[in-house]
């Protein structure tokens, strides 16, 4: 065998020559006579696999990894310590040629600890001293490598799995070349529809403009309203899948002091997608505005010094992030909602008609996800490539909102901001000052007033969105009536009508005789009650009236 390594190594000095050990009592021509071909083959492929593994740590699982040597093989059983100043670990060493399990505790840090070891195994069971360092030495330099990994999925745990898998050159380049397009909102929202949004075009591409904020200095929130099962999560979610994951932050739940004990930078530059924010405290709901109002949250807490006194510790949070959430009670959340952009869903029919049909399709088959996702991954992309740039607007002194709107400070606020946000989307398109700030435009803040409208609507209308929807169809049933706006209904009447349940239509009767739009002029409680409708305001020419004082002042412009 040495006579025929020799010759191939003068045909080809750059040749590898492995040795692969046989069986005892076995050599090739007995094993090929006992197994045949294939037999010597499975013997070459499982020393090839067994090569090739070597050098590599396998895990296993989160207890358990392998490490192939040059002598043995190897173990690691438990968790790996935290202490980056340590490596104490438990081996299980199996030998290569007698395949016995030795079990040891050692610290793969400490090189005298190694020496010591590796000279007891050899003296009791024949390893290799020389070889058995070598591999210890290895496995030290791969189990810190992947320590150090763990440590930095902890950190940010989705960047590598998606922003760099995602975001090619090539993807970058076509991503520039989206937001370069003078009809870019037009084009997101068709996206948008492609992704699996139905319908909600006037919410859509609104809510999209603020969770696309997050990763800027003027960051927007969301509040969308409706009834349960209306479809808050469909829109939310749809808009959620098309923003980078690896900066979002979805949560169903938060507790009172979840907020506080965020890392300093956890909440900075983020997305944050609370689902039910009915089902937050009130200690949370507090945390949760005021660092929506002060992008910090600081808190004082007490801690042991080294020395195990007792003292107090100064805790803040960072935070610099966008926000959507879902709840069926804006009206309750008073606070927190002057913190947010008001939107409600599309409760009708046809859009629940719409939802069935998109539902259908897909279960149908007519439907293919491909085109689905490469629209959310385009539009994850072009949030990659946005950069952070400060925004003025040399108008803004020229557009006043409705004085009779609710809250109309931050409301002014908040439209600006949305105007801001445009420019921030078409920012490959505006002009910068000397001072590097992106000029918005006319067509931006046509645009953001064309868009922002229905927010604009929400905080004048006394009503929230879905009990505006609840009271205008029953003005459409009362006025379809023989005896029109004078005739009288029960809530049996109503729920009936509206396919909803006796809950919701309760809580809005309830509501809508509140603020004296609707009372009872018949009946007990017993037998139950009739209802006229007291007061009928007009929507229609109520938002005729803010889009034609808007457009006045976008003509002067």
């Amino acid at each position: 065998m040495e006579e025929i390594q020799l010759q191939l190594q003068q045909v080809n000095p750059n040749i590898t020559i492995n040795t692969v050990q046989l069986e005892d009592g076995h050599n090739l021509n007995s094993l090929w006579l006992a197994y045949g071909t294939e037999g010597v083959a499975e013997l070459i492929n499982n020393y090839e696999r067994k090569t090739s593994k070597a050098n590599e740590l396998e895990i296993i699982n989160e207890h358990k990894i392998k490490f192939i040597g040059k002598t043995a093989e190897y173990f690691v059983i438990g968790h790996l310590p935290n202490d980056m100043g340590t490596m104490k670990v438990s081996l299980q060493i199996i030998d290569n040629q007698t395949e016995r399990k030795h079990r040891v505790k050692i610290d793969l840090f400490d090189s005298l600890n190694i020496s010591n070891q590796c000279r007891e195994l050899s003296d009791k069971y024949n390893f290799d001293i020389n070889l058995m360092e070598l591999d210890l030495i290895h496995l030290a330099d791969l189990l810190e490598q992947y320590r150090e990994s763990l440590f930095e999925a902890d950190t940010n745990p989705l960047t590598d799995r998606y922003s760099e898998k995602e975001l090619t050159p090539k993807a970058a380049e076509k991503a520039v070349e989206f937001l370069s397009n003078p009809n870019l909102l037009q084009n997101i929202d068709k996206l948008l529809e492609q992704s699996g949004i139905i319908g909600e075009e006037a919410n859509r591409i609104s809510i999209y403009v603020m969770a696309s904020s997050y990763k800027m200095d003027n960051t927007l929130h969301g509040m969308i309203q409706g009834t349960s099962g209306g479809g808050k999560s469909h829109i939310i979610n749809g808009i959620t899948e098309c923003m980078p994951q690896e900066d979002v932050k979805d949560w169903t739940r938060v507790t009172p002091k979840a907020l506080y004990n965020h890392g300093e930078k956890d909440l900075t530059d983020k997305l944050i997608i609370i689902q039910d924010f009915d089902g937050l405290d009130g200690d949370a709901q507090f945390a949760f505005r005021e660092i929506q109002s002060n992008k910090k949250l600081g808190s004082s807490t007490v801690v042991k010094d080294r020395q195990g006194n007792i003292k107090t510790k100064d805790k803040v949070v960072l935070a610099n992030f966008a926000s959507l959430v879902a709840t069926t009670k804006a009206e309750v959340y008073l606070d927190n909602a002057s913190r947010s952009v008001l939107l409600g869903i599309d409760e009708s029919i046809e859009q629940t008609q719409r939802i069935i049909q998109r539902q259908n399709k897909r279960r149908a088959g007519l439907i293919h996800s491909d085109t689905e996702q490469e629209a959310k991954q385009l539009l994850r992309n072009c949030m990659r490539v946005l950069k952070k740039y400060p925004v003025i607007n040399p108008y803004a002194d020229k557009i006043n909102l409705p004085l009779d709107a609710k809250m109309l400070r931050r409301l002014n606020e908040q439209f600006n901001d949305f105007i801001g946000q445009i420019t921030l989307l078409h920012q490959f398109r505006r002009k910068a000052d000397p001072q590097g700030r992106l000029i918005a435009t006319t067509e931006d803040i046509r645009a953001a007033t064309e868009i922002f409208f229905n927010a604009i609507v929400l905080k004048v209308d006394e009503l929230d969105a879905s009990s505006r929807q609840f009271f205008e169809r029953l003005k459409a049933y009362v006025k379809a009536q023989a005896t029109g706006t004078t005739y009288k209904f029960t809530q049996r009447e109503i729920r009936q009508e509206t396919k909803l349940a006796k809950t919701t239509v309760f809580k809005y009767m309830q509501l809508l005789q509140e603020l004296e739009y609707i009372q009872a002029v018949e009946g007990s409680v017993n037998k139950g009650f009739k209802y006229v409708i007291s007061y009928w305001d007009n929507m229609e020419k109520l938002k005729a009236r803010i889009k034609q004082d808007l457009n006045k002042q976008l003509e002067t412009l």
